[in-house]
């Protein structure tokens, strides 16, 4: 961002911030049609998040929510360095003339790079080279009332993305090294229908493959011992349960503004939030909500963050959790103490949504791999051939 665009948004000008988001989306069209320069794309899309920062910060909730919507969506292509195919054009130029203000670019119909059509069926993306495995497993799902859409590789799953919102993508073992690149795609498979579930179809369900799977960005492993049907019913069961699985995040900030910044751009990115302005009331509800991340603030009136962490891993149900402090303070010796009160990460404000989307999607995944890992059956019990990582799913089908 250059000296002039900063001052301007430093004199906290409404315009100023207007006129920028105008100027980014005349650059971004510039830029593509010149292709897709990577280097340029990553330096728009910090401007990007610079501009959602700062509409934020004056209260432009309008502007900020459109910079939220197209730099979620942005980031996916950044992260992965994959060029955006014809549709996928069409949709970030729609994003951008909203960007700009620009509301008939914003309205304007766009074949979008997920159908807008509605449809009642689930959806799910099947990535395998077993073509008679793939075959068997279209007419078992069409029997569930699942439309199963089947690549051959991770390769042609990016390359070729499904037409509708993708509501789980299973992964056979022989294509599980690119799982997470296809994690990394989630925001663009899942679309309208948020994060998609990813699950791991396991044909070895040793220990060593099950850890392989979880650190590829697995949310569950399936089992596969040589029956199409009962595979396809464990992944259809997945299906009906994954609208209840979302990440949840817990932010507990005093600073309300800042605090529903951080809700606006995590639901864009599927993640299920709950907001807290009392750090105390936050304490109270932590057991209810559960959730896998927690951002504190670092300096809050009533409590303060380390005072609130050090209090929330006293609680049983929060020992697990991943814990991100944010805070304005730039001093290294307050981040080491914080870190060192507990804390996983520390952002710094203004918060960039890009780094937000990644520290609470990162800690999440992993809180709820070490999760399954806790919870998993062990190794010579086959009562349960789906070992899914969200606990709170078997005490609520206990109950």
């Amino acid at each position: 961002m250059d000296t002039t665009k900063n001052s301007r948004v430093a004199s906290g000008s409404a315009d100023a911030i207007r006129i920028w988001g105008a100027e980014w989306n005349q650059k971004f069209r510039a830029m593509l049609e010149r292709g897709w320069p990577l280097a340029e794309v990553a330096a728009l899309h910090d401007d990007l998040d610079r501009i959602a920062s700062a509409a934020d910060g004056l209260h432009d909730s309008e502007l900020a929510g459109a910079a939220v919507e197209l730099s979620v969506y942005l980031c996916s292509f950044v992260e992965d360095g994959r060029n955006p195919d014809a549709s996928q054009r069409e949709k970030l130029l729609r994003l951008s003339g909203a960007l700009a203000g620009n509301t008939t670019a914003a309205e304007a119909p766009v074949t979008a790079f997920v159908s807008s059509k509605p449809s009642r069926l689930a959806h799910l993306l099947y990535v395998s080279d077993d073509a008679a495995l793939v075959a068997e497993l279209s007419l078992r799902f069409a029997e569930r009332q699942v439309a199963m859409t089947a690549r051959a590789s991770v390769d042609d799953a990016l390359c070729r993305p499904p037409e509708h919102a993708m509501h789980v993508v299973l992964v056979d073992q022989a294509q599980l090294d690119g799982l997470q690149r296809l994690e990394r795609a989630a925001l663009n498979l899942g679309g309208s229908a948020g994060r998609p579930l990813f699950a791991a179809l396991l044909r070895d369900s040793s220990l060593e493959q099950r850890m392989r799977a979880l650190r590829g960005g697995a949310d569950a492993v399936i089992e596969f011992e040589g029956e199409p049907a009962r595979l396809a019913e464990r992944a259809a069961r997945l299906l009906r349960e994954r609208d209840s699985a979302p990440l949840r995040a817990m932010i507990i900030d005093d600073d309300r503004s800042q605090a529903m910044f951080c809700e606006s751009v995590l639901r864009h990115a599927g993640v299920e939030t709950r907001l807290h302005t009392d750090a105390r009331q936050a304490l109270k509800e932590f057991s209810e909500f559960r959730p896998e991340v927690v951002l504190v603030d670092l300096y809050m009136p009533d409590m303060d963050g380390m005072s609130l962490v050090s209090a929330l891993r006293a609680q049983p149900d929060a020992a697990g959790a991943a814990i991100v402090f944010l805070s304005g303070d730039q001093d290294s010796e307050t981040r080491f103490e914080a870190l060192a009160a507990g804390g996983d990460d520390f952002l710094t404000k203004p918060i960039l949504p890009r780094h937000l989307i990644k520290a609470v999607l990162t800690r999440g995944r992993r809180v709820r791999q070490l999760q399954g890992a806790a919870h998993a059956p062990s190794e010579g019990n086959t009562a349960s051939n789906v070992r899914e990582l969200n606990p709170q799913k078997r005490s609520s089908a206990a109950r």
